[in-house]
Formats: structure tokens, sequence, C-alpha cells
């Protein structure tokens, strides 16, 4: 699908919001997002610490990437964040730690039976505040695994890390600019064999890959608020550019004596990602903070859209019924809120 990939940053951008993010009061809240799944948050806050927890369940999914089909009965991610404010003069420092820990069902991903495990995943921050400008610093670490669907052995697993460093001004009460700079790094390896699979494995005797992603981006954010009497809209601005980056691997594998007896070893030739990137604006009108007793409560929707750019996405037809159902439904966001 030719927006495939602008879908998979855009829900890796709304997950890394959500990793550190913190408000200044006491809140409650839920996300649904169309097709995708629901996510539902709880944050407290005081003077000394800011706890925050959130739950995402995702719904069964399916999609295409250059003709290979990946399918997932749905699962569940967790964070867990805290910090720590505190003052030095004009200046307040913020602390961080993350936790995350997310399991699938059961999944089909094209050559292989399996789904996707996330045992754990780290992080660290540190945030510095001074009037209307920020400096915030994070680092993510992680292992990533795909598990066959009866969890009795590993396939493929991957360490990786990502770091973020941004610097944010607030221009005035209804614009927010940002601008910053990222890296990821990850490297996988596994194999499949009759025994891990659980099947035939047909037609390969083994498969065995490994390989490596190394990107680094720069990227700017704008955030435009405004506020009526009824309600709060919002457009958001954005756009991430790979200053550089590659995607690399090895293959053997050895098919069964009815196709040849030799092993192959193949190297895929790196994938380049400098100048690749995606373009992005994002929707939002909710109500003002509806008052009942001592609480609040507030209520609205969003909707993303996306546009990439370079020669590492895929330029895929698609028929004008998936179009218009991305256009107008793809990443569609009711969410509710309560403050109290």
């Amino acid at each position: 699908m030719r927006n495939t990939i602008p879908k998979v940053f855009l829900s890796l951008a709304f997950l890394a919001s959500l990793a550190f993010a913190s408000n200044t009061s006491n809140r409650a809240g839920a996300n649904f997002v169309y097709e995708y799944g629901k996510m539902f948050e709880a944050e407290l806050n005081s003077s000394r610490i800011n706890l925050n927890a959130k739950i995402l369940f995702q719904n069964p999914l399916s999609f295409d990437w250059n003709s290979t089909s990946i399918e997932s009965d749905g699962g569940e991610l967790v964070f867990l964040s805290a910090s720590f404010p505190f003052s030095i003069n004009t200046l307040t420092l913020k602390p961080s730690f993350l936790f995350g820990n997310g399991i699938w069902k059961r999944g089909d991903f094209e050559h292989f039976y399996g789904k996707p495990d996330l045992p754990n995943v780290l992080g660290f921050g540190m945030s510095f505040y001074q009037g209307p400008s920020a400096f915030c610093v994070h680092y993510i670490l992680g292992k990533a695994k795909l598990l066959n669907n009866n969890e009795s052995a590993e396939l493929f697993n991957s360490d990786f890390y990502i770091y973020n460093a941004f610097y944010k001004y607030d221009v005035n009460n209804n614009l927010d600019l940002a601008v910053g700079f990222a890296g990821l790094n990850a490297e996988a390896g596994g194999a499949l064999t009759a025994e891990n699979q659980g099947y035939f494995l047909f037609p390969y005797a083994f498969y065995e890959a490994n390989g490596y992603l190394d990107a680094k981006a720069i990227y700017a954010l704008a955030n435009l608020k405004i506020k009526t009497a009824s309600a709060e809209y919002g457009l958001d601005f954005g756009a991430l550019t790979a200053l550089s980056g590659k995607i690399a691997g090895n293959m053997h594998y050895k098919y069964r004596k009815f196709y040849g007896t030799e092993e192959v070893f193949e190297t895929l030739n790196p994938v380049q990602i400098k100048n690749s990137g995606i373009a992005f604006s994002i929707l939002s009108i909710k109500t003002k903070k509806i008052s009942f007793g001592k609480n609040h409560i507030q209520y609205g929707i969003k909707k993303p859209f996306a546009v990439s750019f370079g020669e590492v996405f895929p330029k895929n037809e698609e028929n004008s019924s998936d179009f218009l159902k991305d256009i107008f439904l793809s990443g569609l966001t009711a969410n509710v809120d309560i403050w109290f």
C-alpha cells in the first residue's frame, strides 16, 4: 500500500510523543483510533513527581508492503513513566524514566508464522525549562523478538536504541515551534527451521537471515492552537528528513533436495535512505473543559495526513476506495479526558 510507511512513521511519532509526555494536572484519558486500537491512560502529578501509565490495545490488522503480507491478531503495549522536576533559580530540570512491554497474539509474516514480542523497553531523559524555551534529550533502548505462535521457540531477535534531542520555543499561547535531531540503530538476526516453525518450511531446509538499520534524521514541528468560546482547534505541521542511513542484510538458506542441494549465500544491496522522509499535518478539534463538580471533562477528534518522499518509499498503486479511506479515516482518533 502506498501509505503503509507513512502510517508506520506516524505510529512511531505517536508512541514517541506518549512515552515521556506529562501535563500539570491529574488526568485520565482514552483514545480510540479507527481500525487500529484503543489506548487508556492515567496521570498523577505533584510538585516533586509525575507518574504516567498507558496501555494500548491493538486490534487485529493486516497490510501489504512491496507484495509482502503481514497479519496480526492484535496485542497489548504498556508504558510506565516517571519524572522528577526540580528547580535551580529560574531553571527547571526534569529527569525522566520509562519502562515499556509489549505482547501480541498470533501473526503471519509472509514466509513464516510468528508474532512480535517486546519483553522490555527502557528509557532515560532529561529536560531543561527556562521561560518559553525548553531543551530535551531522550535515550530509549530495548530488545525485540519474533516468536513462533505457540511461543515455544524464538525466530528472530533484535537489539535497538533510539536517541532524540530537540529544542522547543513557545512563541505565544497559540504557537509552539520545535527542531530536533534523532537517530535509530537496530540489528536483527535469526533462523527459520522446520522445528521452530512447526511445519515443513516448504521449500527450504532452513533459512537464516541477519541485518541492520542505521538512520539519523532532523525534524521540525509547529503547533498552532486556536481557542473559541466553545472549542479548541489545533493544527500541527511537521517534516522529518534522513541525513544518513541504510538498511542492509545477509541471507543463508538451502532448498530441499527436490529443488537442489547447494547452500545459497545472498547479500542484500544496502538500501540508502538519505534524503527520504515524511511531511505531515495533524488536524484536531476538542471541546472546552466542561465542569461537573470539581472535575472537568474534555473530548474531541484528530486526523493525521502524511506524504512520503524519497526513493526508499514504494510507489504502489491503490484503488480509489483504499485511497479515500486513507484520506478520510486512517488514523482518525476520538479522545476523551477527565481532569481531577
